[in-house]
């Protein structure tokens, strides 16, 4: 079974969700180790303590097509919302916020 890391609003998170990536405080102090199975009173602690979105592993459900699809209008969006007038950090910007959404994409 392919899994692939989504990021999801702690508000969405249904217990049982096991963490892609370690959550922590601000200071860099671990909260939750990756691969933890989040409970109901873990999910009541991040989302007390301000934490809006974690990393969760899910089932891939989509097809090689799918998943290239979906690359493709990630990349089209991001080109749709920084067109017209351009400069190199507004290039850099988009670039990055591009790089981000076909990971996440994909």
């Amino acid at each position: 079974m392919a899994e692939r890391t989504v990021c999801i609003s702690t508000l969405g998170i249904k217990p049982g969700a096991r963490l892609a990536q370690a959550v922590r405080r601000v200071d860099g102090g671990l909260l939750l180790a990756a691969g933890t199975e989040i409970d109901v009173d873990q999910l009541q602690q991040l989302i007390q303590r301000g934490i809006e979105c974690v990393h969760v592993l899910q089932e891939e459900t989509r097809d090689a097509a799918q998943i290239e699809r979906d690359v493709a209008a990630a990349t089209a969006r991001v080109a749709h919302l920084f067109r017209g007038n351009s400069s190199e950090a507004r290039d850099e910007l988009a670039a990055t916020i591009a790089d981000y959404r076909r990971l996440a994409a994909s």
